[in-house]
């Protein structure tokens, strides 16, 4: 019984470990399939419109790059599966090994004991004794042999009832395994439709090259028009902060040191401590600003990347465009200082939000309801998000800047 005993809790304990992770996998999935419902739902008011288009393209792509991570989740399920089936055989099976080995002695102690008392009951053999002394000897034998019988029927039904709890256990698991490889298999016959459409979707949006290089043409010229909306903001701001320092050092009768050669860099922001401060506890929140709209995914990833259907054309994102639902509204992803609101065509209305030497870009804004130098709260709604008609698409382009260098804000937000 040792043996089982030692066995069970190493692998009771295990199996306490595999729950968390079961449980973060559901969750995992669960939110992943929340994603690919979003994206089935966009697809359909595309295909209403009955025209192919890009935008259609990237929510295809998207929805089969959602549903392979769901296959992923499922086969890392089953793994987990396949370690708690195999731990509870081995349990199953030690406990058979102690039953066996407990009835062998039970049967051999009942033999010992019919032996030793010669086939008389308790009774007559402690009134056969001897003397007094005997008679009590007798009787504590008796106790002891009672006492270990018991012992051993009691451990034997523990045992007994351990082995068909984990036989069930092992039934269950099983069970649960058959399911999840059904839905695995299930995802995976979705995949290879999506797959296809995929395929057919990039072969017709190429017959309409000189329309695809039009709307990327347009496209590029409306990143860099906010581009250059942002650094000219941003070199106003240094500039604005060089002078009030200059001023502070001769208002205090101190020497005005020359132009720093490293200017035009994020190191030349003059912060007061407040601001220094803000910078800080915003860099404090890397990975974990909330997203500045409540529902939606990355339909376009920060930096160069190739165009989804021209070969050898590279696109650029200065940020992250995250596709949402009609009507959405723009959060804002940190306390601060609204530096700016511009238009720019292409790019609707855009919000410029200061948090110390870190600057936050919200494009692609339909309405907004903050002003410059409007003070902000972290998920303070400043806007609602455009809606392009034509393609269907509603989409925010959020963008990080650390001075004047730009950063990838996906690194920033809270991973879904």
């Amino acid at each position: 019984m040792l043996v089982s005993a030692v066995l069970l809790l190493a692998l009771n304990g295990l199996a306490q470990q595999q729950k968390p992770d079961r449980s973060r996998l559901e969750q995992q999935r669960n939110e992943l399939l929340e994603e690919i419902n979003f994206t089935r739902q966009e697809l359909e008011k595309v295909e209403r419109q009955r025209k192919s288009s890009v935008n259609q393209l990237v929510t295809l792509k998207r929805q089969v790059e959602v549903r392979n991570k769901v296959i992923d989740n499922y086969e890392q399920e089953v793994s987990l599966l396949n370690r708690e089936m195999e731990q509870t055989r081995s349990i199953v099976e030690a406990l058979e090994r102690d039953l066996q080995r407990l009835r062998v002695e039970y049967a051999r102690m009942l033999r010992v004991a019919q032996k030793r008392l010669n086939g008389y009951p308790d009774w007559m053999l402690i009134l056969s004794a001897d003397h007094l002394n005997q008679a009590f000897r007798r009787i504590q034998y008796l106790r002891q042999y009672q006492a270990h019988r018991k012992t051993q029927g009691e451990m034997i039904e523990m045992v007994r009832a351990s082995l068909t709890r984990h036989r069930q256990e092992l039934s269950h698991v099983a069970d649960q395994k058959k399911g999840i490889l059904d839905k695995e298999e299930e995802q995976r016959n979705l995949l290879a439709g999506e797959s296809a459409r995929t395929g057919e979707l990039v072969r017709r949006l190429q017959q309409d090259e000189k329309t695809l290089r039009r709307k990327l043409r347009e496209k590029e010229a409306a990143r860099r028009e906010l581009q250059r909306s942002i650094e000219t903001i941003i070199r106003r701001e240094l500039e604005l902060a060089r002078k009030a320092e200059e001023d502070r050092l001769r208002s205090e009768g101190k020497a005005v040191p020359p132009p720093s050669p490293s200017a035009g860099s994020a190191e030349v922001f003059t912060l007061t401590p407040e601001a220094r401060a803000l910078g800080l506890d915003f860099e404090a929140n890397r990975g974990r600003l909330p997203w500045p709209v409540a529902r939606g995914f990355i339909s376009e990833s920060f930096g160069d990347h190739p165009h989804p259907v021209l070969s050898q054309v590279t696109v650029r994102n200065d940020g992250i465009s995250i596709r949402t639902s009609p009507g959405s509204e723009a959060k804002v992803v940190f306390k601060g200082e609204v530096t700016a609101v511009v238009s720019v065509p292409g790019m609707q209305k855009t919000v410029i939000v200061r948090h110390g030497q870190y600057l936050s870009v919200y494009a692609h804004l339909d309405r907004v309801t903050v002003a410059k130098s409007e003070k902000v709260t972290t998920g303070q709604p400043i806007g609602v998000v455009y809606t392009d008609t034509d393609e269907d698409k509603t989409e925010i382009q959020l963008q990080i800047w650390k001075g004047t260098t730009k950063v990838d804000p996906q690194l920033w937000l809270l991973r879904r």
